[in-house]
């Protein structure tokens, strides 16, 4: 597929740049025709950004299970509000993308993240300010990550009353659309900043395949800072509120510091942002040409809808109803435009990789804990599979350098199908069948499923990450090459977010159907059969795209 590459500003463009002008760049930096300390400021701002949101995301959840100590009903309902706002506002985040300009949208979801954080953190102190004190130590990491990631274990929500509605307070309802907003906010920043700034920037005058490597390298760069964010992040807020909190004071030094910390980095980024953009012009160059083009295609629509619509009086509720029909147009435009081009079976791949619980998020470490297996091998296991992710993000460009970017991604998500095979071998034939609802023997040391179905399990979840993380990099550069020239390519960038939020609330529905421990197997193998399924879809996506799955040129030769 052709790509229309616009040309790159001349070198002396950046002489008016406050960092370093093109004069004093290393030649090297200057025969690459790529600005490698804008790279740099780039990476910097990106991971202030990444830190912030994985920082919030872990605390937030972990305050909530430390103030409702006799249910983990808020942290769910919680976690499921955000879910939906991703489902309900994420193709809007991405209209914003492409109607407003680049720099000041960015610095308002700044703005929006930052604040939201802050108010959430606000909230949190309040409500820890009412607990008693205590005489027991605080949360310990391990105790604290385990509680985390088991709060949305269908087992706990299911066996919370469904009277108890006390957590219903007007402060609490605060905190939820503080979390629904920052949650907006961290989307918006994503499409602008990883996919829309991302696709910007690569775009090179030397060639197309040049523009495709300095793309893989960016978005591999982006990929392996949220991994690593991933990572650290929750042990840094466990080490907060481990140093500093708890005691027979109640102190929250922890929230503090995480404020102090949002406020910092709000001055930070507002302006280092502005640092970013100054440092790559192709983003204004193209930003006044997009906005040529959208302003004419959008008075062409008004022109045609205002055609279509039947006279009506000149009033107020009919001028909402052309623009709410207007509206519903244009969304419905957008999904039949992301359905008819051929990347829609790459996304829909993607996209179903989100319904299964053969990962470590709250079901899957609910469910090892009813095997008897230790906080700290679960931590252990769950690092391991952050660093195998990040072998991955390595291997992709490579991989795309050998055999191209279609087959790449095809190699990948059949490597992971080809991983998760054993792991749900092992709940059959190693994970106990019944009697897994009483929980585990206090002190018990051995996992019920013995060591080699536990090999199995965690292994094949490891090798899995690898194509997983490998496969993610990969079909978000085909996305946004398939995108480039599109006029409202941020919008349909968005409606593959919305799909990725559709498939994880499937997917609490599926562990809601199979709560029980001894239903997991039924769940996994639900989980491993989208999975092959998303595989199939992007079989699809490599037919229609090169005109054959395989090459039996080798076949022929041995027949």
């Amino acid at each position: 597929m052709s790509v229309a590459l616009d040309r790159e500003p001349p070198a002396n463009v950046n002489d008016t740049t406050p960092l370093l002008p093109s004069s004093e760049q290393p030649p090297a930096e200057r025969e690459s025709n790529f600005d490698v300390l804008g790279l740099r400021c780039l990476l910097i701002q990106h991971f202030s950004s990444a830190w912030g949101d994985r920082t919030a995301e872990f605390a937030l959840y972990l305050y909530l299970i430390k103030h409702f100590e006799d249910t983990l009903l808020p942290s769910s309902v919680f976690g499921f509000a955000m879910t939906l706002s991703g489902i309900l506002w994420s193709h809007w985040a991405g209209t914003l993308v492409d109607k407003y300009e680049r720099l000041p949208l960015v610095r308002f979801g700044i703005l929006i993240q930052k604040l939201s954080a802050l108010c959430a953190y606000a909230c949190c102190a309040i409500m820890l300010a009412d607990d008693p004190p205590k005489e027991t130590r605080p949360l310990s990491s391990l105790q604290g990550i385990r509680r985390l990631l088991s709060s949305l274990s269908p087992e706990n929500l299911l066996s919370q009353p469904t009277t108890n509605t006390g957590f219903l307070t007007p402060l609490f309802i605060v905190l939820v659309f503080s979390g629904c907003f920052l949650n907006l906010s961290n989307i918006c920043i994503s499409i602008a900043v990883e996919r829309d700034w991302a696709t910007s920037i690569s775009v090179s005058n030397d060639s197309e395949s040049a523009s495709s490597r300095k793309l893989s390298k960016l978005n591999t760069y982006l990929r392996q800072i949220n991994l690593l964010c991933k990572l650290c992040a929750p042990i840094f807020v466990s080490f907060l509120t481990v140093k500093f909190d708890g005691g027979s004071s109640g102190s929250n030094v922890s929230l503090f510091v995480l404020s102090l910390i949002s406020i910092i980095t709000l001055v930070f980024e507002l302006y280092w942002i502005g640092v970013v953009y100054r440092r790559f012009p192709q983003l204004q160059l193209e930003e006044d040409s997009r906005t040529s083009r959208t302003g004419t295609e959008q008075s062409q629509s008004t022109q045609q809808a205002e055609e279509e619509e039947p006279s009506r009086p000149d009033s107020s509720t009919a001028t909402s109803t052309r623009l709410d029909n207007l509206w519903r147009r244009l969304i419905a435009q957008e999904w039949t435009e992301l359905i008819r081009l051929p990347v829609f079976f790459s996304s829909l791949a993607i996209s179903l990789l989100y319904i299964t619980v053969l990962s470590f998020d709250g079901i899957m470490v609910g469910y090892l804990k009813t095997l008897s297996f230790s906080d700290d091998l679960i931590a252990e296991m769950r690092g391991l599979c952050v660093v195998t992710g990040l072998v991955g993000t390595a291997l992709a460009l490579p991989l795309e350098n050998k055999i191209g970017t279609v087959r790449a991604g095809n190699w990948s998500i059949w490597s992971m199908v080809i991983s998760l095979a054993p792991v749900v071998f092992a709940f059959y034939a190693f994970a106990p069948q019944a009697q897994l609802e009483s929980p585990p023997t206090p002190g018990s040391s051995h996992p019920a499923v013995g060591v080699v179905g536990a090999a199995l399990i965690f292994g094949g979840m490891a090798l899995s990450r690898i194509g997983l993380w490998s496969f993610d990099l990969i079909q978000t550069k085909q996305l946004q090459i398939a995108l480039t020239s599109h006029p409202r390519r941020n919008a349909l960038t968005a409606l593959q977010y919305t799909m990725q939020n559709i498939a994880s609330l499937v997917k609490f529905t599926l562990t809601m159907i199979f709560w029980r421990p001894s239903q997991f197997r039924w769940a996994a193998t639900t989980s491993f059969a989208s999975v092959f399924t998303g595989a199939l879809m992007y079989m699809v996506y490599v037919k229609n795209t090169r005109g054959h799955i395989v090459h039996l040129d080798w076949i022929k030769k041995i027949l």
